[in-house]
Order: structure tokens, then C-alpha cells, then sequence
């Protein structure tokens, strides 16, 4: 075994699937299934498994809270499928707000799956390109709709100036987690999950103005 052994937890709609899924890590170095969950689980449950990465299917998914906590540092490999595809394309940049760090196409095989774990395990995102396609697509889309208060535009303003969220407070007379509250609608409103993706978008989508 390596030094860094990642820790999955495998979600699928059928259990006897997940039980599939498992076998094909069974002669993989450095890979420890340590556990398989199917619909109906808690995601608290799956969480007390500290697993490194939740590898799940979309129907596994819909069951997840609308919000994945911020400060765990469990990643999801969403495992997707022709139906899914067909349908939901336009969810894929909010999906990758919240937790998932890959998404396996429907033709993925063997192979690839060990290739996107480990790519997933190290922080990065595993997207095929027609996937990255639809993602740029729908987010140049999204990104002309964005509709923010005034004070929003402010606290982005703030932002990308480089405030944190006391400062801003203190500029604006009003209470921090007050900020952050903004801050939680801002992010969600862009499609990003961190104050730098929100930066970078901003000065794309508003040059000059902030």
C-alpha cells in the first residue's frame, strides 16, 4: 500500500452495483473502499466515514442537502448517466458548488474511473471536454441573467478589493454575519463556490465597473 491511501465511500441506487464498483479497486494500490451506501442514507451518515471522496450516482445525489458543508473536505465523483446527461446539463456548474469535484461521463470504463479518483483525490476537476463545453456554455448564459442589489454590488466590490468579511462589515455598518449571509446568495447567484472564482468571474463579467 502507498503512504496516501484515498478513502471512498460508493453511493449507487442499486447496492449490488456498488458492490461491482468496489471490486474494480480491489487490486488497486493506494485505494480503500470503506464503505457502500445506497438511496435513502443521511449524508451525515456517509460523512462520519470520513471518507476522502464520495463516489456517487445522480440518483444517490438528489438525496444530498442542498448545501454541502463548507469546511469538509470530502470531494464527490458524480457518476453520470445518457438520461442524466440528456436533461441536466444546465445543473452541472451548480453541482460543482457543491462538493462535486468530477463527473465521469456515461462511456467512462474501468480505467478512467481509477484515472478521475486520483485526479479528484489531488483537488483538481476531472470533466470530459464535451462536458467542459456545456459548462462554458451555460455559464456564458447564466452569467448575462446575474441580477444583484445594490449592496451586493457593493460586497463584491469590497471583495475584490480585498476586504474580508469584518472589514466589510465595519465599512457598511452592518453585522458580519450579515456579510456573510450576502455573501452565501452572491456566491450561489454567480455559480461559484470561494471569494477568488468570484473575483476572476466578476472582473470577466463586469469590466471596469467593480
Amino acid at each position: 500500500m502507498n503512504d496516501m491511501t484515498i478513502r471512498i465511500a460508493i453511493g449507487c441506487h442499486s447496492y449490488l452495483l456498488g458492490e461491482g464498483i468496489k471490486k474494480l479497486f480491489r487490486e488497486e494500490d493506494g485505494i480503500d473502499v470503506i464503505g457502500i451506501f445506497d438511496e435513502g442514507i443521511d449524508i451525515k451518515e456517509i460523512l462520519k466515514l470520513t471518507p476522502d471522496i464520495i463516489l456517487a450516482d445522480f440518483k444517490i445525489f438528489r438525496s444530498f442537502p442542498d448545501e454541502f458543508p463548507e469546511d469538509n473536505p470530502t470531494k464527490i465523483l458524480l457518476i453520470s448517466d445518457r438520461s442524466w446527461l440528456s436533461e441536466s446539463e444546465r445543473q452541472i456548474p451548480e453541482l460543482l458548488t457543491r462538493g462535486v469535484f468530477g463527473i465521469l461521463a456515461p462511456d467512462a470504463d474501468s480505467q478512467i474511473l481509477r484515472k478521475a479518483v486520483k485526479v479528484v483525490y489531488a483537488g483538481e476537476l476531472w470533466l470530459d471536454r464535451k462536458l467542459i463545453k456545456d459548462v462554458l456554455y451555460n455559464m456564458t448564459h447564466v452569467d448575462r441573467k446575474i441580477d444583484l442589489t445594490r449592496k451586493e454590488k457593493e460586497i463584491v466590490s469590497l471583495i475584490c478589493h480585498g476586504y474580508r468579511n469584518k472589514e466589510i462589515a465595519q465599512k457598511l455598518s452592518i453585522a458580519e454575519q450579515t456579510v456573510k449571509s450576502h455573501c452565501n446568495r452572491i456566491f450561489k447567484k454567480v455559480g461559484v463556490s470561494d471569494r477568488l472564482q468570484l473575483a476572476l468571474y466578476t472582473h470577466k463579467i463586469w469590466p471596469g465597473h467593480i
